[in-house]
């Protein structure tokens, strides 16, 4: 039987977070006269909260688990757990709790009354005194600065906790950007001509267990979405990021390259920075540029082979370039830099079409 609602809740390391929520939405929804399942996107580094959930399916019919070997992000959890819902209408939320499963019935209601393609739960048209100040005043500038740079008009666009038709999600997914955690906001620049949208008040509540997934990728990661939504036909996002850890590389190379020089001569010292500056940008690239192809395991040191390899190349034109200007009296540092910037050409456009090919 078809359902009415698919309740998607990526986890990462939410063991503890299992059985409360889901006997929360259990509670909410039971004799509402709603069809409902659970999905689980399991995005954890072991097994233990993919084994609170089978334990969870032996006792309850409506869950599904989709247990990924590699972190591919938040929206793509949440994109590949819609994908796999038959159901008209899908709900994304937290698996902290810190989004109320007894809004999940306001929001059902709103969307199918109003026949809308999108509702979501705002932190901010109503007071939430149990956000952590600093961060309800960080939320809330984004989201203005947000809503002038895109002229949109929301309250809140960075919410995770939302309904949508799954019809609507499933016209318009392939067109997303598919960037980092914030899904709402990708669907809504990717659709905001034609969405009908409207918005719920809820408030924010305490996490029950578990640790904030806010760090510094996630931050890089907004920003990607922001550049793509703003140029992203032009060119990609991720080549900014390839492009911000290049230059990254380039500093490392000229600090290794420097201290290399009171042990070795020009030739061995701009070698060995090479080298290893290949290896870091790999690390670099592996965790941020590519963190939706992450290589993990022998695929890890199968990857960092062929960077090699191909980096070679690059290498090759970074030596012969940049010792082309030292024989020609050159400032010794501008040389190695102009050699840096032409192998990096090489090493981007071989690297993006073959070792993290999707």
């Amino acid at each position: 039987m078809k359902k009415n609602i698919s309740i998607i809740i990526p986890t990462l390391n939410e063991k503890e977070n299992i059985n409360k929520l889901f006997y929360e939405i259990k509670k909410n929804l039971d004799n509402q006269n709603i069809i409902w399942e659970v999905i689980f996107v399991d995005d954890s580094e072991d097994n233990q909260t993919a084994n609170a959930i089978n334990k969870l399916q032996n006792i309850e019919n409506n869950i599904c688990l989709i247990k990924r070997f590699e972190n591919r992000g938040l929206s793509s959890a949440l994109i590949q757990g819609a994908l796999s819902s038959n159901a008209e209408y899908v709900i994304f939320i937290d698996g902290d709790l810190q989004h109320p499963p007894s809004k999940i019935k306001n929001l059902y209601d709103e969307i199918r009354n109003k026949n809308l393609d999108i509702v979501s739960a705002s932190r901010f048209l109503e007071r939430n005194e149990f956000l952590h100040q600093k961060r309800y005043r960080a939320s809330l500038f984004v989201n203005y600065l947000l809503k002038k740079l895109f002229k949109i008009n929301y309250s809140d666009v960075l919410t995770g906790y939302f309904i949508i038709r799954n019809q609507f999600l499933k016209k318009n997914y392939k067109k997303l950007s598919n960037i980092g955690f914030k899904l709402l906001l990708d669907i809504i620049l990717t659709t905001k001509n034609t969405i009908k949208y409207s918005e719920i008040p809820f408030k924010f509540q305490k996490r029950y267990s578990g640790e904030s997934k806010l760090n510094s990728k996630v931050l890089i990661d907004f920003i990607a979405l922001i550049i793509d939504k703003l140029i992203g036909k032009i060119i990609p996002a991720r080549y900014f990021i390839y492009s911000f850890i290049g230059s990254l590389g380039v500093i490392f190379q000229l600090g290794v390259f420097y201290i290399l020089q009171f042990f070795l001569n020009f030739i061995p010292s701009l070698l060995f920075s090479i080298i290893l500056t290949i290896f870091f940008n790999f690390i670099l690239n592996n965790e941020i540029t590519y963190s939706d192809l992450k290589k993990r395991g022998k695929l890890f040191y199968m990857g960092l082979i062929r960077y090699y390899f191909f980096c070679s190349f690059g290498a090759v034109f970074n030596f012969i370039i940049a010792k082309m200007f030292y024989d020609n009296l050159l400032n010794i540092y501008f040389a190695v830099l102009i050699g840096a910037f032409v192998g990096s050409v090489w090493n981007y456009s071989m690297n993006t079409s073959y070792n993290w090919k999707k």
